[in-house]
């Protein structure tokens, strides 16, 4: 017999209860909703049944992370690499290169060419982004 019917649960209690089951469906189907347009392959494997909400979410927090440290070690490379080069532009820098003194091996016209396509994808990229 229903808990309510008989009067083992007040109808108070059982509004309570029915409000707080409401509030974690909708908070599930809000989260799912948010998790499916920041991460629509871990949104899949929810409703595939292959891994829990809290699960999914775990894992997003996990790849954001793990996004912001690849960031920062890109961004640091990058501020270590650039500006040396740049300040070298216009100097004799490059006529005094000796590959007797070079440490981690001498320095080739690939490697040359290699920098310089690196530097044309760097600025494809700064003005995708519209970067200064």
């Amino acid at each position: 017999m229903d808990p309510i019917i008989s009067g083992a649960t007040g109808l108070n209690e059982a509004y309570t209860t029915a409000q707080e089951n409401k509030a974690k469906a909708n908070s599930a189907e809000v989260q799912l909703a948010r998790l499916r347009e920041e991460d629509p392959e871990l949104a899949e494997r929810v409703v595939e049944g292959t891994l829990t909400l809290a699960g999914a979410w775990a894992e997003r927090t996990e790849r954001v992370e793990e996004d912001k440290r690849q960031r920062r070690v890109a961004t640091r490379l990058l501020d270590e690499l650039v500006p040396p080069l740049a300040q070298a532009r216009g100097t004799r820098t490059f006529a005094r290169y000796d590959p007797a003194y070079a440490g981690s091996g001498p320095i080739t016209r690939e490697t040359i060419a290699h920098a310089m396509t690196a530097l044309s994808e760097m600025d494809q990229v700064w003005q995708e982004r519209d970067l200064p």
